[in-house]
């Protein structure tokens, strides 16, 4: 059992969010990892370390490589915080949803659900998914799509109504969020019993009796599991249901007995104590089962029997799902680690929270859900013609150069933090992957995909974004290695005022892509037993005067102003870094 101290509503909110994004980012990358393949694969050391990787995009007609930093989360958290942004807006939440976020998150989605970007897509052309203005096929696949992109992403609604006593309004939110993109029971089912699971660990002030979320969901059933009746501003749904499958009652039920069973299961493989070998629950579970372990109904499952088995040690808890290879270990992680930071609050993510991408945006919003403030402002986008709006605005991105300033089709502003390309193999397309920084603290990568003719790029300048380099080092090879004080001021003073971008991080070292190294001050002292260490660095930056304005908007020391460095056309200044590092900064555009 858990202890029974009564957590803060604010810090069970910032465990379960900060939870979902950290289960996220260790199990995306296992997520495509067949089990013979798995004792192959190099496993982190320690495992709550996250990993630089790899990934396959742009499927079979344009394919190419991009390389995922350690610590970014993918569609899973993606969602999570385009419907937190949703029922900020309050009562107007689902137009706000369907008709805004869904259609934008096409453009930056990162390994989304099929189900969920054929929905968004219909969105995008004004219909819901079960129109009758769509195709029969479009049509019968939605009342087909039983996955976990449904359950994956409700914890907002929790956190946003956890506070009611009645789960009704709770099932009532998520059941509309829900049929935005998924029409099966087991999608639909599966995201009730989660949301159920994370309602009553959200309210509780007990302690966490060891398998009490097993036995709260077999005694809530009754709860969880009815239909909800939808409002009459979504009455064409149920006419389309028995239209396209009469028989969903039937579906239903049997999906309820289908969950139940799943929970018998957890029960009585809980009920074993230390004999409870994961493995073979999660397979009872079918999460290793390929033709069902993307369901709704078992990532649910799976999520609960481990977050009622890891209460005590909730780390591992998610670890064991993020490493649980051959099942969908960045969804059943993302869900575990959700439900254990209600139980268990935020404390246990405290070595971990920094290093998670947009970790302090995620906080903001986790607070600003449960603090029941006023609603914000229903933004006005033009829902006609959204497809060609998406068009256009990645058009004008796409002339846009690091350091510019752009609104996005949410009304979001953000700045272009960075730039990559490569050339596919065929040398028919191209695909350049802009990373936007939003003004409310989100990461945000676009890529697209253009068709023409273009020559192949040297190994040498190929990007290291997207393009993993594996260079053998002959001879002789060279980096700046830095103290600093601070790796927070530090990344914003080289990444953010002079457009480095990072490689890998960790508690000792930060790595730029352009051979930078940080290191704690305490590397220095040692290294030279406490004699303080001081280095003149040099930097290419493009956009130098945009950058020379921003330090001195900034008050950073300026040693030399912004002048033109000799006779060669280029410019250049001097200025200190947070650490007293004397830094030179020369023009990377071409004079």
């Amino acid at each position: 059992m858990t202890d029974n101290r009564t957590l803060p509503e604010t810090d069970k909110a910032i465990g379960a969010m900060l939870g979902a994004a950290c289960g996220d980012a260790l199990g995306w990358p296992n997520e495509r990892v067949g089990r013979s393949t798995a004792k192959r694969q190099p496993l982190p050391n320690p495992l709550h370390e996250f990993k630089q990787w790899s990934r396959r995009a742009g499927g079979r007609f344009y394919p190419y490589e991009e390389t995922i930093d350690a610590g970014e989360y993918s569609d899973d958290t993606q969602l999570i915080l385009c419907l937190s942004r949703s029922l900020l807006h309050g009562s107007s939440w689902w137009d706000h949803w369907t008709k805004t976020e869904l259609p934008f998150w096409t453009l930056y989605e990162r390994g989304g659900g099929g189900a969920t970007k054929r929905a968004a897509d219909a969105w995008i052309d004004g219909n819901p998914p079960w129109s009758e203005r769509r195709k029969p096929k479009d049509i019968k696949r939605y009342f087909e799509a039983g996955g976990d992109g449904v359950a994956m992403r409700v914890l907002p609604h929790v956190l946003r109504l956890g506070k009611s006593d009645s789960f009704d309004p709770v099932a009532l939110s998520i059941f509309k969020d829900g049929i935005a993109t998924h029409g099966h029971p087991r999608a639909l089912l599966g995201a009730l019993a989660y949301g159920y699971a994370l309602w009553k660990s959200f309210k509780r002030e007990t302690h966490l009796e060891y398998g009490g979320i097993i036995d709260e969901l077999m005694d809530g059933t009754g709860t969880w599991s009815h239909l909800p009746e939808l409002p009459e501003a979504l009455g064409s749904w149920l006419p389309a249901v028995k239209a396209h499958l009469p028989d969903y009652e039937e579906i239903w039920q049997t999906t309820i007995s289908e969950m139940k069973g799943s929970f018998v299961i957890c029960r009585n493989e809980l009920s074993k104590g230390a004999l409870t070998f994961d493995d073979e629950v999660l397979h009872q579970l079918k999460c290793f089962d390929r033709k069902v372990n993307g369901a709704g109904t078992v990532a649910t499952a799976a999520s609960v029997f481990l977050a009622s088995r890891y209460a005590p040690d909730p780390m591992n808890g998610v670890i064991k799902a993020a490493f649980a290879i051959g099942s969908d270990t960045d969804t059943i992680a993302s869900m575990t680690g959700g439900l254990l930071g209600l139980i268990c609050g935020a404390d246990w993510l405290s070595s971990s929270r920094s290093r998670i991408q947009d970790s302090k945006y995620i906080v903001l919003l986790a607070q600003e859900l449960v603090q029941q403030s006023e609603p914000r402002p229903f933004p006005i986008v033009p829902t006609t013609g959204m497809r060609s709006q998406l068009r256009n605005w990645l058009d004008n991105l796409t002339n846009r150069s690091v350091g510019s300033q752009i609104e996005m089709p949410d009304k979001r502003s953000a700045v272009v933090r960075d730039h990559s390309e490569q050339i596919g193999r065929s040398g028919k397309y191209k695909v350049e992957i802009k990373r936007l920084g939003a003004d409310d603290g989100q990461s945000l990568y676009i890529t697209r995909i253009s068709k023409g003719i273009y020559e192949q790029p040297s190994k040498k300048t190929e990007s290291p974004k997207t393009v993993p380099q594996r260079t053998e080092i002959r001879g002789h090879g060279c980096g700046s290695k830095i103290p600093v004080a601070s790796f927070e001021k530090a990344i914003w003073f080289y990444r953010d005022c002079l457009g480095l971008t990072v490689k890998k991080q960790n508690d000792k070292a930060v790595v730029f892509d352009q051979g930078l190294v940080l290191v704690s001050s305490d590397y220095a002292t040692d290294l030279l037993n406490g004699t303080p260490s001081r280095t003149i660095l040099y930097v290419q930056a493009t956009d130098i005067e945009k950058r020379f304005g921003r330090m001195e908007e900034k008050k950073i020391q300026i040693l030399s102003p912004l002048a033109h460095w000799g006779n060669s056309g280029m410019l250049f200044f001097r200025s200190f870094d947070p650490d007293g590092n004397v830094v030179e900064v020369f023009s990377a555009d071409s004079p």
